[in-house]
C-alpha cells in the first residue's frame, strides 16, 4: 500500500513539472515570438537567433542607406607625371686649338655670354708671327726672281724674232721663266698659310652662346686635343628627365612637358619629349628622357635644376568619375549607379584610363547618372538608398 501510494506521489510530481514545463514554454514562445516547432527546438538547443535580430536584419535590408555620389559629366581630363632634371645646351660646342701652343690669355668667365667672333682665348704668337716674315721674305725673293726671269725672257724673245739665237736657247729661257713664275705662286701660298696659321693661335666663338666650364689656364701648353671649354648654344635648350622604373611604359616621345626652374618662379617654359635613351642607367635605375625647349631670353641656362610635368594622357569630353566609385571583381570593374527611384543598380563598366584620384569610363555610364563615393555597406541590386550628397564637377586634372 505503501508503494502505491509513493508511485502515485511520484506520478503526480512528474505530470506537474510537464504541465509547469509546457506552460512555461508557451508563455517563452508568445514573448519570443517563435512561430512554428523547429523554432521552440531550436531555441530548446540554444542555436537559435531571437527574432529581434533577424527583424533588424530585416529591417536593415529594407531601409534606406545613405551615400554619397558623383554626378557624371564630360569633361576634359589630363594627367600628369611628375619629373624633375638638369638643362643642358641645346647644342655643346668643345672648344679647342687647332694647333700646339702656349696659353697667353683667356678672355672669358664660366656663365660668361659670347658673340659670334669673340676671341675666347689665344696662344702665344711669336712663332707663327716668325713663320708669316719669313715666308713674306721668300715671297718677295721668289717674286723678284720672277721678274726679272720674265724680263730675261722678253729680250730672249726679241733677239729670236731678228734671228740672233736659236730656239732651243728662247725655250730653255722661257722654261726658266715659267719656274720663276711658279716659285712665287708657291712663295705665295706659304704666306697665306702662315697668315692662317697665324689665325689659329686665337680661339674664336663660331657662334653665340654662353661658356662653361673653364678647363685650361694661362700658361698651359696645350695641343688640339686639350679642350679649352664648352660653348652652348642656348637659343635652344634641352632638358634631361630622369623617368623611374615604374612610370617608364607612360612616356614616349612627342608628349607634352611644361617645366619651370627655381631661378624663375612663375615662369613656364613649354616643350616635347624629343628622345627617350633606350636603356635604365645606374643605381638609380631611371630612364632619360630628353625634351626640347624654345629659350628666346635666355632665361634658362646648362645646369639648371628642372622641375617637370610630362601629360602622359589627355582626353577631351570624357565621362570621369572619381577611382574610389569603382569595385574591382573578376568580371572587371562595376559601380553603383542610382535611378530615380533613388534605388541602387550594380553595373559594369568599361574603364579607359585610371589614376588613384580619376577614372575615365569608356563605356556602361551616361552623362547625368549618379554613381556612388561613399556607402556604409556594400550595396546590392535594388537596395533603397538615401542621396546626402552629390558632387559635380570635380577637377580631374
Amino acid at each position: 500500500m505503501k508503494n502505491k501510494s509513493k508511485f502515485l506521489i511520484i506520478g503526480f510530481i512528474a505530470l506537474w513539472v510537464v504541465v509547469f514545463g509546457l506552460m512555461w514554454l508557451k508563455a517563452l514562445t508568445k514573448k519570443e515570438g517563435i512561430k512554428d516547432a523547429a523554432s521552440l527546438k531550436a531555441l530548446a538547443g540554444g542555436n537559435l537567433k531571437p527574432s529581434s535580430t533577424m527583424a533588424q536584419e530585416e529591417r536593415r535590408e529594407t531601409e534606406a542607406v545613405p551615400v554619397r555620389c558623383y554626378k557624371v559629366t564630360p569633361m576634359d581630363f589630363k594627367d600628369d607625371l611628375p619629373v624633375m632634371g638638369t638643362v643642358k645646351g641645346g647644342l655643346e660646342i668643345p672648344l679647342k686649338f687647332e694647333i700646339n701652343g702656349v696659353i697667353t690669355s683667356i678672355n672669358f668667365r664660366e656663365g660668361d655670354m659670347m658673340d659670334k667672333g669673340d676671341i675666347i682665348a689665344s696662344l702665344d704668337k711669336k712663332d707663327a708671327q716668325l713663320k708669316i716674315d719669313y715666308a713674306k721674305s721668300k715671297a718677295e725673293s721668289a717674286k723678284t726672281q720672277a721678274l726679272a726671269a720674265k724680263k730675261k725672257y722678253e729680250i730672249h724673245k726679241s733677239l729670236y724674232d731678228i734671228g740672233a739665237i736659236i730656239k732651243a736657247k728662247l725655250e730653255e729661257v722661257e722654261l726658266e721663266a715659267k719656274s720663276a713664275g711658279e716659285q712665287a705662286k708657291s712663295a705665295e701660298v706659304e704666306v697665306r698659310s702662315a697668315e692662317a696659321e697665324f689665325k689659329k693661335t686665337d680661339l674664336i666663338a663660331s657662334r653665340e652662346g654662353v661658356m662653361g666650364t673653364r678647363e685650361a689656364e694661362v700658361g698651359e701648353f696645350v695641343t688640339p686635343n686639350n679642350k679649352i671649354a664648352t660653348l652652348y648654344d642656348i637659343s635652344e635648350m634641352f632638358v634631361e628627365l630622369g623617368i623611374v622604373e615604374k612610370d617608364v611604359d607612360k612616356v614616349t616621345i612627342g608628349q607634352d612637358v611644361i617645366v619651370t626652374v627655381d631661378a624663375h618662379l612663375g615662369a613656364t617654359f613649354k616643350g616635347r619629349v624629343d628622345y627617350i635613351y633606350p636603356a635604365i642607367e645606374g643605381k638609380s635605375r631611371t630612364l632619360t628622357a630628353k625634351v626640347r625647349l624654345q629659350n628666346p631670353d635666355v632665361q634658362l641656362l646648362p645646369g639648371m635644376f628642372a622641375r617637370a610635368m610630362i601629360t602622359v594622357a589627355e582626353f577631351k569630353d570624357a565621362l570621369v568619375i572619381p577611382s574610389l566609385s569603382l569595385n574591382k571583381k573578376d568580371e572587371g570593374y562595376n559601380v553603383a549607379v542610382i535611378d530615380a527611384q533613388n534605388k541602387a543598380s550594380i553595373r559594369l563598366v568599361k574603364v579607359e584610363y585610371i589614376t588613384t584620384d580619376y577614372s575615365v569610363i569608356g563605356e556602361g555610364l551616361y552623362e547625368g547618372e549618379l554613381v556612388v563615393t561613399e556607402t556604409p555597406q556594400e550595396l546590392k541590386e535594388e537596395m533603397p538608398v538615401q542621396v546626402i550628397e552629390v558632387q559635380e564637377n570635380a577637377t580631374a586634372q
